[in-house]
């Protein structure tokens, strides 16, 4: 059994179901593309996780240019072929979501005639474009794994036509994550403070949008202190479109780098609100029940949106709306705790066992 997975995000997501395996003494291969080195490292250490068994790829830095992820991509692919003993007569491979490196995972698996396990399978915002490639990569997915691993009954419903075996695991592994590690730190701050996360791709390479995004970040920070966690990429953008000393020097917003799961989630937890263009958050926010606006036309998940969340379309009136009435979004259904890496592993050991 491998796990092959290469972001933060996906770290994150994947790291119970590898607590499992551990925890039940269960070998498997961990096999890393780091995209996010630096940051997987820490992860690995925060949650009890062994060290890669194989690197595909070795670096000190993030992957924060466009040009750099083909070169990342065929020598991670190359070093896959390169490394056959390590991969042969395995039976299975995981990966998770909706990265490039989920796109690796699938062709490796095909190339040596692996089962692949998807986590997080059936997300769709049904446009091609948006996001991009996440939404192509989600879809190509489906097709390649044999087990599709879907955190809600609507993924359930989107994958009916796929020729995979369809698994609910009713919630997102995610949720185990933060019910094993939130509640150990507390940044809470004493002011009333917002927390602000832009950073994918769609926004960031997009002047208009990732310009608005800025103004109403600054447009927050006229009444509450904001707390804006700027990766590098994005610090990049911000640089090129002359925005970034604007933000620098406003009393009222404070660059945060990021910053490691536990903490970042424990901000989040004591925070007014989440600014966010990321999918990961309209989850996670759900789950703690904090008021999120997502900075997106489309996403790819339905779970939160008008409970704790609202899909701004960058509309000036669902916006203002939001900003108004936020303390209404703290409407989150009451929910029992599914523990999804438990029963991922589960069938996968049932399986291993034929």
């Amino acid at each position: 059994m491998i796990i092959l997975i290469g972001t933060k995000g996906q770290l994150v997501k994947t790291a119970p179901v590898m607590k499992e395996l551990q925890d039940r003494k269960i070998q498997y291969k961990y096999v890393q593309t780091d995209q996010h080195p630096v940051l997987n490292r820490e992860l690995e250490e925060k949650f009890g996780l062994k060290h890669p068994d194989l690197f595909l790829w070795q670096s000190k830095k993030d992957l924060v240019k466009l040009w750099e992820l083909p070169v990342w991509f065929i020598r991670c692919l190359l070093n896959a072929i390169k490394n056959y003993k390590f991969f042969k007569n395995e039976r299975i491979l995981i990966t998770h979501g909706d990265t490039m490196s989920t796109l690796l995972a699938c062709i490796i698996g095909k190339i040596y005639s692996m089962k692949i396990a998807h986590i997080e399978a059936g997300l769709r915002s049904f446009d091609i474009m948006h996001p991009f490639p996440e939404e192509m990569i989600r879809r190509i997915s489906s097709k390649f794994a044999y087990f599709l691993f879907a955190p809600s009954d609507w993924a359930v419903g989107n994958l009916r036509r796929e020729p995979g075996k369809i698994i609910n695991t009713e919630q997102n592994t995610v949720y185990d994550t933060l019910a094993t590690f939130i509640t150990k730190t507390d940044m809470a701050e004493q002011d009333k403070y917002v927390v602000a996360a832009i950073h994918r791709q769609e926004t960031i390479y997009n002047q208009n949008r990732f310009k608005k995004a800025v103004k109403l970040v600054e447009s927050v920070a006229q009444k509450y202190k904001v707390t804006y966690i700027i990766h590098k990429t994005s610090e990049n953008q911000l640089k090129q479109y002359g925005l970034y000393e604007k933000l620098q020097t406003n009393k009222n917003i404070k660059l945060t780098e990021y910053l490691d799961y536990v903490n970042f989630m424990s901000l989040v937890k004591n925070c007014e609100f989440v600014l966010s263009d990321g999918g990961g958050l309209q989850e996670e926010t759900y789950f703690l029940n904090v008021p999120c606006l997502i900075l997106r036309n489309r996403t790819e998940r339905e779970i939160g949106l008008n409970e704790t969340s609202m899909l701004s379309k960058f509309d000036d009136e669902k916006i203002n709306y939001f900003l108004q009435n936020y303390t209404k979004f703290h409407r989150r259904k009451e929910f029992i705790q599914k523990y999804p890496s438990k029963k991922i592993v589960d069938i996968l050991l049932k399986y291993e066992k034929i």
